[in-house]
């Protein structure tokens, strides 16, 4: 093998080793539904999402996936937690943004 064929195939191999480690990781989703106020988002990825529309004092959850859910009062999941809502449970509370798949 010649050191041309050699240093080819080495910057082939580096150049795919790179792009695996910078690809983006796969995103992974709760399965189940999980019912804010009167929507339901079937099989919800794992993140950050606000409740939205009018503000409303109290909003209903009913988390039927198979993941934990933590209730922020503000947007964004920022702010305190408020509570943690496990799988197959709900609860009627303030808040206005849920992060799905609760770390830990």
């Amino acid at each position: 093998m010649t050191l041309r064929r050699v240093t080819t195939a080495l910057a082939a191999t580096t150049a795919a080793f790179a792009l695996a480690l910078t690809a983006p990781a796969a995103a992974f989703a709760a399965t189940g539904p999980l019912t804010i106020d009167a929507t339901t988002h079937q099989d919800p990825a794992d993140g950050c999402l606000n409740v939205g529309g009018p503000a409303a004092p109290r909003h209903f959850i009913a988390n039927g996936t198979d993941t934990r859910v933590v209730l922020y009062a503000d947007t964004d999941c920022q702010g305190r937690p408020v509570a943690l809502v496990l799988p197959d449970d709900g609860t009627f509370t303030a808040f206005e943004s849920v992060r799905i798949g609760y770390p830990g």
